[in-house]
């Protein structure tokens, strides 16, 4: 089996990789809003083994239900983003909620299937849960592990600017208590709500557009609560592919995360959040330090950047 890794950016965090025999999805926001630059349709996924998610905002999550469904691929992601799932008619059997910590052995479709059907040794598990392989038939596994969402530098949607320098030092604080809890107060009470308190017509399209998106939430998955970061550490033959898609990082983590990626893949955009706290400096800098705790991986790839 050839063991060579394919990564395909489809903008913001969303990747398509495919790893030792299997495929996988980091993110799943390829039915974007009107307006916005699209790569790949939803419906042109056909073959698909896991999607692990970021967090469960409107930029990440979308999307996941419907290729759960219809490919049969397993769902790794913190409770919030499952509960979504669980909502929008995905089966617990395809759900594994995470919030960090965990190490998830992971199988080909075939290997499930046979454990299904009772024709390989299975995993021990509760009376009622479903089949599952024993270890022994993993072809990989994926450690999961707490991170952070990156921080907004303004105070409202209005004030950011077109593109992020990452060049651009930010000091000091708004006020002592600025944190991730920001974004969820503005995804809820202030982007989710925009009809309330922006009249239609004084709309740019680009604005409805947006708009209409975050509202039909049957058709597009999502929470105002990101659920909680998480980074996702893929690991097979002593080698990791790391996803840490937002600038944020708990450094002692970073620093004890075993093994140390080959491959790292690092949300660019924002105010860069180190253990919960604006990081004083610019992203190029935090990025830097990151790299460090990683034992700087041979390959570094920057995300959490797109196309208007």
């Amino acid at each position: 089996m050839a063991t060579e890794a394919t990564l395909e950016f489809y903008g913001t965090t969303t990747f398509r990789l495919k790893w030792k025999g299997l495929t996988i999805f980091h993110d799943t926001w390829l039915d974007k809003p009107a307006g916005l630059k699209r790569y790949l349709e939803l419906e042109d996924v056909t073959e698909l083994d896991y999607i692990v998610i970021s967090h469960a905002h409107f930029d990440h999550l979308p999307g996941s239900d419907q290729l759960a469904l219809r490919t049969g691929a397993t769902v790794i992601a913190n409770g919030e983003a499952i509960k979504c799932l669980r909502d929008a008619g995905v089966p617990d059997a395809q759900l594994i909620p995470v919030s960090g910590g965990e190490r998830v052995p992971l199988f080909s479709k075939e290997i499930l299937r046979r454990a299904a059907q009772g024709l390989i040794h299975r995993a021990p598990a509760p009376p009622t849960a479903p089949p599952m392989p024993h270890v022994k038939y993993a072809t990989a596994a994926v450690h999961v592990w707490p991170s952070l969402h990156s921080l907004i530098p303004a105070i409202t949607p209005h004030d950011l600017p077109e593109e992020f320098d990452t060049a651009e030092s930010y000091t000091g604080e708004v006020t002592p208590y600025d944190c991730s809890l920001d974004i969820n107060k503005l995804m809820q009470f202030g982007l989710f709500k925009m009809k309330e308190f922006l009249p239609e017509e004084s709309m740019a399209p680009g604005t409805r557009a947006f708009a209409d998106y975050v509202q039909d939430r049957k058709k597009h998955v999502m929470s105002h609560f990101d659920g909680g970061q998480l980074m996702y550490n893929f690991v097979a033959d002593g080698k990791g592919i790391l996803f840490n898609s937002h600038l944020g990082v708990y450094q002692g983590i970073a620093q004890c995360l075993t093994p140390k990626p080959t491959v790292a893949i690092l949300g660019v955009s924002g105010r860069a959040n180190l253990d919960g706290r604006p990081f004083q400096g610019s992203a190029a800098e935090f990025l830097v330090r990151q790299a460090k705790w990683l034992d700087e991986p041979t390959s570094i790839y920057f995300c959490l950047n797109d196309e208007k």
